[in-house]
């Protein structure tokens, strides 16, 4: 059905969310705030036998139309709907009575309490968690951002089952491109192709950011209203909100019977979509589309690490020029003859045709030849702009006033502001490069006269279409113009600095510059390793949502850490910040936990490690110990001993638990292993009828007072622990060591190592334990971490040589490999994060 008020001069005002009726796949219940029936899906009655009369139905309680054996688990959930646009799920239950089962979705819209539910598929694959695993664990297998969308597109389509999945980029005008593609079936390809702004209108991708999935299940389906009709509910986040007329005939045209799409944010903006495409109607239920979602959350951090370290590596030029440049300042000269003097260099920082450096009425030119009547001309309309941002355009004629002669030379401009005065600019300019796009479609016809009039009709073909592009130069991409603005910084600092001083802190400048590159660029290649690290040992028999949580609830503990130390510019923290954040989090009454201490301090490795601690004690208590009871109530105490070391006790008081635990999970791993190994210290736990006891002994070289506490950068990495393999038999009854200064990655290669057939594998964080580990017993292999804090594990390398015990290096820092690829010229090295199998294979060939 296509209505008629939706034309071109509205079409980005359609208001989406307010069509008053969902898709007939589920039903939908909405409630007061006194949880009082306010609207529901016409099509109610095919799942539960009430009256439809809505004069009867509305203002029915919610305990009048739930099952009363599933409610307090639906209240339970709703009480966890804390932030905007928040969903709860969940699976499987017997949502009316009887023995009908459905999947349900619980979000708030506006003072309205949304209930969807969708009867349980019983045709959907029982192995998604496996699946889930799988696809993850491809993402360190690729090379490329190319590959990793591939991969991404690929591991969607075995979940999903769809006949195309293709993953489509926004670009900076709005316009998409498909980068990557699977198709099951003879269908033409999209790979490479453009699609028109239009083809998704901005109200449209401000939903894609708020939901992150997308099903239409049927595009010839009418949906159901939603009653009582006029008392219009938002649907923003709805996940069955029916689909506009406009999209529903846009799909038709292309053919498509059902889509699902799944948005890709990065830096909480929208980049793109999984877009989903079946060529006939079908449907996935709702636990699957979870699956799909938690997998394109970790897709996105890994892209977002793939894109960040390409731009370092590419805004690095710009670093490479500053420090060309302080290095050859001149005092007794100008700064625009400091300028001059490096031109050639500041034209290598952008492919360009010709540079303008232009300051205080002097210019200079490199490159195409520019008049100085052009040169005035660019200058007087660059100012013309009144802003101190970089401009740039690939249409320089249509820039310029009329007639003017330099826009048929050169077709880009990309201009660099020095300072807030008139005519000290840097300006790039390109030629014109004919271009062919190919487009899905004629873009300049993305709509045309329908048989209703002057309204919206999609374009029926989704051909390829070639078009030339002339008068218009090459795109200046967003790389670039982050290069130009690490170029303006550059600029801005040396016009704003005394040149002696500035002279005099470069040095310095220099050698904090390259920690923190190095420290970066370690950080972005170990993100995917944590990731996998923390899902591969987070385990759970419960729902997806139960390991959503828990898995959130640890990568979210390690994120509040790193935040704490970046806005402290990785200055030391006070103790009471650490728990000050974790409480914010579980805790609703604060009067339980009661902290007593002097204020002390704690170096950056100490805060993380604690913070992951701190968590899962919280984490233990909220479920099983003192604060999932009324009367429960937690002490924490900390102090100095006479030799400096902190003392930190935490016991649970106030309940009685019958049951010790019967198994050790991770998080009880993470709370007696993380402190003994990760910071020298000592920790002992016990289990007792009044709740949990614990007690640790941080060292005081991680202590401080006023700003005392060591400071260092601290990473936890970790290893993928990929599908099971064949032991090999060389490895039987042999011994392994590993030097490891980090837990979890020492956790992740003694699991690997017992797996592949070692008998026995020791672990050390330092190179005297290992030393003396050496000594005391017979070691068949090693793995040694490069860098162990403040020592290297060289000596371990040169002890072990000396015993003929073959060893293999791995390191976050890839100069560690020229550094000791002489000294050890026949020893493999792996760049961490690395694999199972690639720690296997070193270990056949090392």
């Amino acid at each position: 059905m296509v209505t008629n008020d939706v034309d071109l001069s509205n079409c980005e005002r359609e208001k989406i969310h307010l069509l008053g009726r969902i898709q007939k796949g589920g039903g939908l219940l909405a409630f007061s705030s006194d949880l009082m029936l306010t609207h529901f899906s016409e099509n109610l009655g095919d799942f539960i036998a009430f009256e439809m009369d809505p004069k009867k139905l509305l203002g029915k309680g919610i305990a009048e139309l739930i099952s009363s054996h599933v409610l307090s688990q639906l209240l339970d959930a709703v009480s966890s709907l804390q932030f905007p646009d928040q969903t709860e799920r969940i699976m499987a239950i017997e949502l009316f009575g009887g023995e009908n089962q459905f999947d349900v979705s619980l979000h708030f819209s506006g003072d309205h309490l949304v209930v969807e539910f969708e009867p349980v598929d019983g045709t959907e694959s029982s192995q998604k968690f496996e699946l889930l695993r799988q696809s993850l664990s491809i993402f360190s297998k690729t090379s490329s951002v190319e590959e990793l969308c591939q991969s991404a597109a690929s591991s969607v389509a075995q979940m999903t089952g769809f006949d195309r999945v293709m993953i489509y980029r926004f670009r900076d005008d709005d316009s998409g491109e498909v980068v990557a593609e699977t198709r099951n079936g003879e269908f033409d390809s999209f790979l490479g192709m453009r699609f028109p702004a239009s083809d998704i209108p901005s109200q449209a991708r401000a939903l894609y950011k708020r939901s992150l999935t997308r099903i239409i299940t049927d595009v010839d389906q009418d949906g159901s209203l939603l009653l009582p009709l006029g008392n219009q509910l938002d649907l923003s986040i709805s996940l069955l909100r029916a689909v506009s007329p406009i999209h529903l005939e846009y799909l038709r045209n292309m053919g498509v019977k059902a889509s699902f799409s799944i948005s890709i944010i990065l830096d909480g903006k929208l980049w793109g979509l999984i877009a989903c495409h079946n060529y006939t109607p079908k449907h996935i239920g709702i636990e699957t589309r979870s699956y799909c979602e938690l997998f394109v959350e970790s897709f996105s951090l890994e892209l977002n690490n793939r894109i960040r370290s390409k731009n370092q590596v590419i805004t690095g030029k710009a670093t490479q020029l500053q420090r060309l440049m302080m290095a050859s300042l001149d005092v007794s000269e100008t700064l625009f003859d400091n300028l001059a003097r490096n031109i050639r260099a500041i034209k290598d920082l952008i492919n360009c045709d010709a540079l303008v450096v232009s300051m205080d009425g002097q210019y200079k030119v490199v490159g195409d030849k520019l008049s100085e009547e052009d040169i005035h001309l660019l200058l007087s309309q660059l100012n013309m702009q009144g802003s101190t941002r970089i401009f740039h355009t690939q249409h320089l004629a249509a820039w310029l006033p009329e007639g003017a002669t330099v826009g048929e030379r050169f077709a880009g401009l990309l201009s660099v502001p020095v300072s807030k005065r008139p005519r000290d600019q840097i300006i790039f300019l390109r030629r014109e490069e004919s271009k062919e796009v190919t487009w899905a479609g004629n873009p300049e016809k993305p709509v045309e006269l329908g048989p209703n009039g002057s309204r919206l009709t999609p374009r029926k073909s989704f051909a390829a279409w070639k078009l030339l592009q002339q008068g218009i130069s090459k795109e200046w991409t967003s790389d670039e113009i982050g290069i130009a603005n690490s170029l303006k910084e550059v600029l801005l600092e040396l016009l704003v600095r005394n040149l002696d001083e500035l002279n005099r802190i470069t040095q310095e400048a220099h050698q904090q510059q390259d920690i923190l590159i190095h420290e970066l660029n370690h950080r972005v290649r170990n993100m995917l390793g944590l990731i996998n690290s923390i899902i591969s040992q987070t385990k759970s028999d419960d729902s997806i949502d139960v390991f959503k949580g828990i898995l959130e609830g640890r990568i979210k503990a390690l994120a509040s850490a790193q935040t704490v130390l970046t806005d402290r510019n990785w200055d030391a923290p006070p103790i009471k910040l650490l728990f000050d954040n974790e409480m914010d989090a579980f805790v609703n009454d604060p009067s339980k936990i009661s902290l007593n201490g002097i204020e002390l301090l704690l170096s950056p490795k100490a805060f993380t490690s604690l913070t992951l601690v701190v968590h899962e004690l919280l984490t233990n208590a909220v479920k099983y110990g003192a604060l999932s009871q009324s009367g429960g109530v937690i002490n924490v105490d900390w102090h100095l001993d006479q030799y400096g070391d902190m003392h930190l006790s935490w016991n649970e008081s106030g309940i009685t638990i019958d049951e010790n635990p019967d198994r050790v999970g991770f998080g009880s791993t993470i709370i007696q292993r993380t402190v003994p190994y990760d910071l020298g210290g000592e920790a002992k736990v016990l289990f007792k009828r009044s709740g949990l006891q614990a007690n640790f002994i941080i060292p005081s070289k991680f202590i401080g007072k006023n700003g005392n506490a060591e400071v260092g950068c601290h990473d936890i990495e970790s290893n993928e622990i990929g599908e099971n393999h064949t032991r090999a038999n060389q490895t039987e009854g042999q011994r392994a060591l590993v030097v490891e200064d980090n837990m979890l990655i020492a956790i992740d290669v003694e699991q690997t190592l017992y797996s592949y057939g070692f008998e026995k594998v020791e672990l050390a964080m330092s190179v005297s334990s290992a030393l003396d580990l050496i000594e005391a017993n017979e070691f068949n292999f090693a793995v040694l971490d490069v860098n162990l804090g403040q020592e290297t594990s060289e000596a371990v390398a040169l002890k072990l040589q000396k015993l003929s015990i073959p060893f293999i290096f791995a390191t976050g820092y890839r100069e560690s490999f020229s550094d000791l690829s002489d000294r050890f010229s026949s020893v493999k090295f792996l760049a961490k994060p690395f694999s199972q199998r690639e720690l296997i294979d070193s270990i056949h060939h090392g």
